[in-house]
């Protein structure tokens, strides 16, 4: 009886892990490249120094993302990046740059800040910080 329950229960998680989200349980995640160019390249270019094919429509010039360590002494603030990308300091804190909502999908890790704090972060933001701080000229 024991080993049915155990094939039952494999059986059905089994069917569960089939039934994905693009970014959900059981699919793969996606790599800060491809959300980068897929949110942010067309502001802030494929290069991300920004004259991306949206900058014509913008009334502020999209940063250059590959100075952020620059012009912060050299360090990447990672904590900062990740606030600005995700919206913390609220509405029209960051100029023309728009909400991701798919930023917030799928699997939640844990984002340790600088200071140690440890917090629930998407996964696909943690991605997106990660690629921009490798980005760093």
């Amino acid at each position: 009886m024991k080993c049915e329950m155990l094939i039952s229960s494999l059986l059905a998680f089994g069917l569960l892990a089939g039934c994905t989200e693009e970014t959900g349980f059981g699919s793969p995640p996606k790599s800060g490249a491809t959300l980068f160019a897929q949110n942010c390249a067309v502001c802030h270019g494929a290069n991300a120094r920004g004259g991306g094919a949206a900058t014509v429509n913008l009334e502020q010039v999209p940063a250059d993302l590959t100075l952020i360590a620059e012009r912060n002494g050299g360090l990447f603030p990672s904590d900062d990046v990740l606030a600005k990308i995700h919206g913390y300091g609220g509405p029209g804190h960051f100029g023309e740059m728009p909400d991701f909502a798919d930023i917030d999908r799928g699997e939640n890790i844990m984002w340790e800040t600088q200071n140690g704090q440890k917090i629930a972060t998407p996964r696909a933001l943690v991605a997106l910080v990660r690629y921009l701080e490798g980005l760093q000229r």
